[in-house]
């Protein structure tokens, strides 16, 4: 299994791979949006968190293994 480190680095060269890191996370990030904002708001907070994600991926320590807060 790869890191979520590997996954972005591999992301870089191609912006699709990082579907794996979305595939990853999407659940826990959707229920603790859920806890904080309500059900009816929780997709659209999923959806700006890893657009934002995406586009700052070349910021990421890849000397960190896990994404995760």
């Amino acid at each position: 299994m790869s890191t979520d480190s590997e996954i972005i680095r591999r992301s870089l060269g191609r912006p699709e791979a990082f579907a794996e890191l979305f595939d990853r996370h999407a659940r826990a990030v959707n229920a603790f949006a859920a806890y904080r904002v309500g059900s009816d708001d929780a997709e659209d907070v999923l959806s700006e968190t890893f657009l934002v994600a995406f586009r700052r991926r070349s910021d990421f320590d890849l000397g960190k293994e896990s994404a995760a807060p």
